[in-house]
């Protein structure tokens, strides 16, 4: 019997696989990382699971990213084969757009923890089997998604109305992170041009006071992540 293995697309090298790779270790579950910037995008539908992580690109910027003419195609044929799918942030965006929905700039780039409330549908939806409700997460977008024609609208909250949609049984996009670690947060919140970046969005107080609350936040935002991964991961049969 073949091992069962998850295909995961990385676009930028400060958002890799992150706790989703600790997860995945954890439950001693296969899998391949590739740089879509500099590797050629394999089938997916020889993996029993895709990720697809997040970015600083925009998905209608296919003459600067020419790779994501190809990743869209084969998005749409996991999809279609039923390969279950969970697009974070900027891979949310594209399965949107790859379904034929509007990716658009926001009003406000949305940045720090928040809970973002599920919808009735996503009160049901297996994927947030266990939660409470809603989501503890992590925000880092400039840009936001409408939701495919077909797809069910699983998460909202005041600041963006499509937080998350399901496409089909197992297709799954999600406006926001999931994957922080703390190495990766660090990053994110201290790196010379990101610190800088955060703080012309947000303003000098209220990116201090996302400093001053991390230990508040981060033990929930892992047990939430840990729990909708390992549900998705139960879709696709790589966990009872």
């Amino acid at each position: 019997m073949m091992q069962k293995r998850v295909l995961a697309l990385q676009h930028i090298w400060d958002d890799p696989l992150g706790l989703l790779a600790t997860f995945l270790d954890e439950y001693d579950i296969a899998y391949d990382i590739v740089n879509v910037e500099h590797a050629t995008i394999p089938d997916p539908t020889a993996y029993d699971a895709l990720i697809v992580l997040g970015g600083s690109q925009h998905v209608n910027d296919d003459e600067k990213y020419p790779y994501f003419i190809e990743e869209k195609r084969l998005i749409c044929k996991a999809v279609e084969r039923g390969i279950p799918y969970l697009g974070i942030c900027l891979g949310g965006q594209l399965l949107a757009v790859a379904l034929g929905a509007t990716v658009k700039r926001h009003t406000m780039t949305e940045i720090g923890f928040f809970d973002i409330p599920l919808t009735e549908e996503g009160k049901t939806d297996p994927l947030y089997a266990g939660l409470p409700g809603f989501h503890k997460v992590f925000h880092w977008h400039e840009d936001t998604f409408d939701i495919p024609q077909d797809g069910v609208h699983l998460a909202a909250n005041e600041n963006t109305l499509y937080q998350a949609f399901r496409y089909g049984t197992c297709a799954y996009g999600l406006q926001y992170h999931i994957e922080l670690n703390p190495a990766m947060l660090d990053t994110w919140l201290h790196q010379t041009g990101m610190k800088e970046d955060i703080i012309a969005n947000i303003g000098v107080d209220a990116y201090l006071a996302l400093n001053a609350t991390l230990d508040q936040h981060y033990p929930t935002y892992v047990e939430h992540s840990r729990l909708l991964f390992a549900n998705f991961l139960r879709l696709g049969g790589l966990i009872r």
